[in-house]
């Protein structure tokens, strides 16, 4: 019979449970050629040192990752500021043995998410779920405010707070320009592995250039967010503000941003017209590149597309439109827009 390596098995384990919650015990005994029942020997010394969790008994045994969490609670009129909240209650409630990196990266996404709370948010408290399990570290802020999408479609005098959510895709938005640069969010959902937003009856899955948009049917009073990050990951948060300011000397200002263009797809909706693209355009002139993630989007109008790459490139040929994963039909229907303005 193949040997298991003891270091191997717990990593296949807490790698892939997640996933496979039903039959990881199949899956291991397929990927190390082993018994079913030898998997289940070397998965109770993972339940005894609390990494796994067994739910039910013998053939209809279930695991799970045992998760460690912490819950507070704020009063806004005598909260503490971020950096206390983090140092004093949620650092300890993470593991002992967390890299310096990641430490960076809670300390950072969860300081942003908790101020905007404070000064945004015209909510009475703030709750807080601070926890891991062996794979993860979750962060979790939830506020009994106005709600973060509604808030900017009143700012911004949008029609529909899906809209809202575009705008936070873009970054650089803030409802308070006096105290923030509109920029917390934006890095935030690019240095952690899992970041949504839930308020009202929308949820936006922000993360790099695949943010999505989803109408959940329950709804909730405020704003939730959730912030993951597995546990050995590389990322650092110099490398990800790298890929979106100058690489100039002395020059570390947020000037490039990535757009999926899919958010504007709303239940299907097709993109043909110039007020469309007006929406999407909105705030491009405040960075220096604009880069339009296609994935997702079989086709555009000519309105659509003239409205970006003829009308708003003539107004600002400073800022520099780029385009990715965009197929054949929008790349001629982009081309033949821009040889019309010659």
């Amino acid at each position: 019979m193949t040997k298991i390596n003891s270091g191997e098995f717990q990593n296949f384990i807490v790698s892939n449970l997640e996933c496979y919650p039903a039959d990881i015990v199949t899956i291991a005994a397929q990927h190390f050629k082993v018994s079913r029942q030898a998997v289940h020997n070397r998965i109770r010394p993972l339940i005894n040192a609390g990494i796994l969790e067994m739910h039910g008994v013998k053939k209809n045994a279930r695991y799970s990752l045992k998760n460690y969490e912490k819950h507070f609670t704020y009063n806004i009129i005598d909260c503490p500021a971020e950096d206390i909240v983090f140092s004093k209650f949620v650092r300890p409630a993470l593991p002992g043995d967390i890299s310096e990196n990641i430490l960076q990266i809670c300390n950072y996404g969860f300081t942003e998410i908790f101020n905007n709370a404070l000064d945004h948010s015209e909510s009475q408290k703030i709750s807080v779920i601070a926890g891991y399990n062996a794979r993860n570290i979750k962060l979790y802020v939830l506020d009994d405010g106005v709600g973060i999408f509604n808030k900017i479609q009143k700012a911004l005098d949008l029609e529909d707070p899906k809209f809202a959510i575009l705008e936070l895709a873009k970054g650089k938005l803030t409802t308070a320009p006096d105290k923030h640069s509109g920029e917390g969010i934006f890095f935030t959902s690019r240095v952690f592995d899992s970041f949504y937003i839930t308020s009202g009856s929308l949820i936006f899955f922000g993360h790099r250039d695949k943010d999505l948009i989803i109408d959940d049917k329950s709804e909730i009073k405020g704003t939730a967010v959730t912030m993951t990050i597995h546990r050995d990951s590389k990322t650092t948060i110099k490398s990800v503000f790298d890929e979106y300011t100058s690489d100039a000397k002395d020059d570390y200002a947020f000037v490039r941003t990535v757009i999926p263009v899919k958010l504007m797809q709303y239940e299907g909706e097709a993109l043909m017209s110039r007020s469309q693209a007006k929406r999407l355009i909105m705030r491009f002139e405040r960075f220096r590149e604009v880069v339009l993630n296609f994935d997702g989007v079989k086709t555009i109008g000519q309105a659509f597309a003239d409205e970006i790459f003829r009308v708003f490139k003539a107004a600002h040929p400073e800022v520099n439109l780029m385009l990715e994963n965009a197929d054949d039909s929008i790349l001629n229907m982009v081309n033949w827009v821009k040889k019309s303005s010659l």
